[in-house]
């Protein structure tokens, strides 16, 4: 499993539509929640399908957001959960 976080100076309600174009772009959304701001993605990098669960939260300020990925690929080292989250924060 693969976890990172990335903050924006977006508002969480800003943050969460373009997560959410994003992960269109990248792979197919299995389900989402606007209510509680996540998405869940299945992509692929190369053979191996990767599922993401993405979470939008405010920071600790609360003037931007937070971005949490979770990413569980079926290879060994983390490497596609590693590729797809790095595709999808160049699509945001």
């Amino acid at each position: 499993m693969t976890n990172f976080n990335i903050e924006l100076t977006k508002t969480v309600d800003d943050a969460y539509q373009s997560l959410v174009i994003a992960a269109e772009t990248i792979g197919k959304i299995e389900s989402k929640s606007d209510s509680a701001k996540y998405v869940v993605l299945k992509a692929r990098y190369g053979l191996n399908p990767v599922t993401m669960r993405c979470r939008v939260m405010s920071n600790t300020t609360g003037q931007g957001s937070v971005i949490e990925f979770s990413g569980r690929g079926q290879d060994v080292w983390g490497g596609a959960s590693r590729k797809v989250i790095d595709r999808l924060i160049q699509a945001l």
